[in-house]
């Protein structure tokens, strides 16, 4: 995931463009490993004025040195990181481009109650997964570059099932009142307020 969406991968850490990161959340990271190399990326960032989040239960170690401070309940990080996804999804802060661009958001997934496939991704004949062209209002391979994919929709695939785009799936299980600040915020114990205003600086 990180050599696919930020062109590197730093161990469990993924690589953040540390010459270019303006805001950057850092949840619980285990501080024994790449210690170093974090230690002097994180001083990069501070250096040039770049806001660091801290999210983790105690504030030691990198979180010590965060601009801000979230102290979360243990465990609740995804729920946090859903509410988060709510948000950026509410206020239409989401880059689609970007989505489409280095995603799977656009990629079709079977809906067949009644097949073994249904949830997975419809591909054709030679085993490529397709998406919605909106342009020629027709199946297309996901991959191709010439094409204007679908993000939302039902559309029917060339056997006559039904497919949606994967990003439909995630904004109706994310934008349900189950991940809003609201909801989410006694049980990560961090304010609803807190939560929305993380989203509109990211």
């Amino acid at each position: 995931a990180g050599l696919y969406t930020i062109g590197g991968s730093f161990w469990e850490f993924g690589e953040p463009d540390w010459d270019h990161t303006k805001y950057f959340l850092i949840f619980g990271v285990a501080e024994d490993h790449g210690s170093n190399p974090i230690k002097i990326a994180l001083g990069k960032l501070k250096q040039r004025g770049a806001k660091i989040v801290g999210i983790n239960p105690v504030r030691t170690g990198y979180n010590a040195i965060a601009d801000e401070w979230l102290g979360i309940k243990p465990g609740t990080d995804g729920l946090f990181a859903g509410a988060l996804t709510h948000e950026l999804l509410r206020t239409n802060q989401v880059d689609l481009d970007y989505l489409v661009r280095y995603t799977n958001a656009h990629w079709l997934v079977i809906q067949d109650k009644a097949a073994k496939d249904d949830g997975l991704f419809a591909r054709d004949g030679e085993g490529k997964p397709l998406c919605w062209d909106k342009t020629t209002a027709a199946t297309a391979r996901a991959d191709r570059i010439d094409i204007a994919p679908a993000l939302v929709g039902e559309f029917t695939l060339p056997d006559g099932r039904k497919a949606v785009p994967s990003f439909r799936l995630l904004a109706e299980r994310f934008l349900t009142n189950e991940y809003a600040p609201d909801a989410v915020a006694a049980e990560c114990g961090i304010p609803a307020d807190t939560i929305r205003r993380i989203a509109a600086e990211m």
